[in-house]
């Protein structure tokens, strides 16, 4: 018998602020004693040269996240955050793969395009082009994809209080959370 894994997956364009977000609900979770992991995806996949017929590294990146999954629930995790662009839903079916159990909610961050290229001007310090570029794209992509099951607004507010109202929105705060 398959263990039910609540699985957060927070998404949105380049800039929005996903990894900070994501960091910020790790804290909270920490703090309310909800044992859990957190994995940005960008991070585990990683590795030069990419597969011709691969060019995100979704297979290796899936690989990875199945051997840390495991990791993760033998140290006593019983939920886990992820982050990453997720331009399409049937993508998620990879993450399930990895993670058997999962039930995934997609919580989608958003900002204006302004905003995303102010961040990105301010983080990327040598040549922000392809960022920029990005965060474009797949602000129109995920506009018009509706990937996510919850939609936050990450403009102008406390990072604390995007990342209560994502966990919320996930049902991640309530009084059976614990597990």
């Amino acid at each position: 018998m398959t263990i039910s894994v609540p699985v957060l997956l927070i998404t949105g364009p380049v800039g929005v602020g996903k990894s900070t977000v994501a960091a910020e609900a790790a804290r909270l979770l920490r703090e309310a004693n909800i044992r859990h992991a957190l994995v940005d995806l960008a991070w585990i996949e990683q590795c030069w040269p990419v597969p011709a017929d691969d060019p995100w590294n979704e297979r290796l990146t899936h690989r990875n996240l199945a051997c840390l999954w495991a990791n993760f629930r033998q140290a006593g995790a019983g939920r886990l955050i992820l982050v990453r662009v997720l331009e399409a839903r049937s993508l998620l079916r990879h993450v399930a793969e990895a993670v058997p159990g999962a039930e995934i909610t997609v919580v989608r961050l958003r900002a204006p395009l302004a905003v995303l290229h102010a961040r990105i001007r301010s983080r990327e310090a040598s040549d922000p082009s392809w960022f920029l570029g990005g965060a474009t794209h797949t602000a129109k992509v995920l506009e018009q994809a509706r990937v996510e099951d919850h939609l936050v607004d990450n403009q102008d507010r406390p990072v604390a209080v995007v990342a209560e109202e994502v966990l919320r929105l996930a049902g991640w705060l309530d009084s059976s959370a614990g597990a």
